[in-house]
């Protein structure tokens, strides 16, 4: 399938929206990247001119959003939401910013796909990243990863400061048009170790040779929305597309944990039928080594 281009277009969050709405006459700094730059819009006779000269209406931009967390494009002058809804999957998708000048999650159903409780998006990409282990004596991993699941691209950039290339897996493309828009994951579609794949995980595992990753980052929604992402069957997969001594980091969380369901320690017993040694639970999830001693 076609993965979409990367697309710098201005957008601003439902926050600085209002601003700008509040501002009077005059010149206005505010970012519209979603937090990542500075510029300077200017306010004159109800619009906003942005740098390059577009001018947008301010009842315009003022329809354009409802809640201070929506995204908001302002390309070409014209004002619209960063939303989309797909018919086929019968599903709604929408950028999500829940700190203002930080990175956005995407809500898919009214789901949020990042944790954003005392933390903003990147820096829980960040937290699981940093679970992924370094070689002995060395600032990074060799060799190739596979980032299965990866949404918006946050883990994919930054998994790819420490591997030598990093296959990015996305099978919806829905989440994949958002991301392309989404200012924060800029790198995913242009960092030059980067290879974005819209697939199935199952069909891009039948591609890799046995042995041929260093890393498999696994990030999939719950267990409740895809429990075909914590099978034996697939553990198996990435056994057999990891190298000897290559990691397995898997985001668990805690559903059910309210009724007392360990559903890490399920997931930690089907790796270790599935071949897996020194299984350990870490932040988020757990982490597992391909042909260490099982543990």
């Amino acid at each position: 399938m076609t993965v979409p281009a990367w697309q710098s277009v201005p957008i601003v969050s439902g926050r600085t929206a209002q601003r700008m709405l509040r501002a009077g006459e005059g010149t206005l700094e505010v970012s519209l990247d979603l937090g990542r730059g500075r510029a300077q819009v200017r306010v004159e006779d109800g619009a906003i001119l942005l740098p390059g000269g577009a001018r947008v209406s301010k009842d315009e931009l003022a329809d354009a959003f409802s809640d201070e967390e929506d995204c908001v494009r302002l390309d070409g002058g014209a004002c619209r939401k960063v939303y989309l809804f797909s018919e086929s999957e019968r599903k709604y998708y929408k950028l999500f910013q829940p700190f203002e000048d930080r990175a956005p999650t995407i809500v898919i159903n009214g789901a949020t796909m990042h944790a954003i409780v005392g933390k903003d998006p990147w820096s829980d990409a960040a937290d699981k990243v940093a679970c992924v282990p370094d070689r002995p004596g060395r600032r990074s991993r060799p060799g190739r990863c596979l980032d299965t699941c990866c949404g918006l691209g946050y883990s994919a950039q930054l998994l790819a400061a420490r591997f030598e290339s990093v296959m990015a897996c996305e099978v919806d493309a829905n989440v994949l048009e958002v991301a392309s828009v989404n200012p924060w994951s800029e790198g995913l579609f242009t960092a030059p170790n980067v290879e974005v794949r819209n697939a199935d995980l199952r069909e891009v595992l039948a591609g890799c040779a046995p042995g041929s990753l260093g890393c498999i980052f696994h990030d999939p929604p719950t267990v409740y929305q895809a429990g075909e992402l914590y099978a034996e069957s697939l553990y198996r997969r990435f056994a057999a597309a990891l190298a000897r001594g290559g990691v397995l980091y898997h985001y668990v969380g805690e559903p059910g944990r309210k009724l007392g369901r360990d559903y890490a320690g399920g997931v930690m017993h089907r790796l270790r039928s599935a071949g897996f040694g020194r299984v350990r639970r870490v932040t988020g999830g757990v982490l597992a080594f391909r042909g260490a001693r099982q543990g």
